[in-house]
């Protein structure tokens, strides 16, 4: 019995730090990062926006309160929101997806997401978003839109369906979507930024 308590403390302690990051809710300037490809997310949670001559693709929608800031990005960016075509993620976790459902009712965009992430996107359990996966996702799926494709390659750990996204640039320089943005890859985004 202790050790149930205790267990349920850690895990309910863990998801209270977790909330209380106050960079995942900062706004952080969407920016240009190559080509077709832009950061519309916030200080510390990673959306992607790529613009195709018919329409966008976000990766990722962070939680359902960062959706104003992302919204205003996308827009700042001369882009807009109701421009969104297709939601895919890194991973099933709130702070990556939270919003998928609520992008999804807003602008009627399809929803592909790896095979085995697909049980937690689709759970209304509290926290998930509850979101209807319209195309499910395997290792080295292509998902394209005008002259954008991208390739989802699965990546398990994080999640079992963690997914990395590539696609070639425009110009032929290859772009790589990690699952997690941190670390180095962080500082590179803060750098192109400036």
């Amino acid at each position: 019995m202790m050790r149930r308590a205790l267990l349920l403390f850690f895990v309910a302690a863990a998801i209270v730090l977790a909330q209380g990051n106050p960079d995942w809710h900062t706004a952080f300037p969407g920016f240009k990062i190559a080509g077709n490809l832009y950061y519309v997310g916030t200080a510390d949670l990673a959306v992607y926006l790529i613009n195709t001559p018919r329409g966008n693709i976000l990766i990722n929608s962070d939680f359902e309160k960062d959706l104003p800031l992302i919204k205003k990005s996308i827009e700042q960016l001369g882009f807009k929101y109701s421009d969104t075509k297709i939601i895919l993620i890194s991973h099933a976790h709130g702070d990556h997806d939270a919003a998928t459902g609520v992008i999804k009712k807003e602008t009627g965009a399809k929803l592909m997401v790896m095979d085995a992430d697909v049980p937690a996107e689709e759970s209304t359990a509290p926290g998930r978003p509850g979101a209807h996966v319209d195309r499910v996702l395997h290792d080295g799926a292509t998902v394209e839109l005008g002259s954008s494709k991208l390739v989802a390659h699965l990546t398990p750990g994080h999640t079992k369906g963690c997914t990395t996204w590539t696609m070639q640039e425009r110009d032929g320089a290859g772009n790589v979507f990690v699952r997690d943005v941190n670390g180095l890859m962080w500082e590179l985004i803060q750098s192109a930024a400036r």
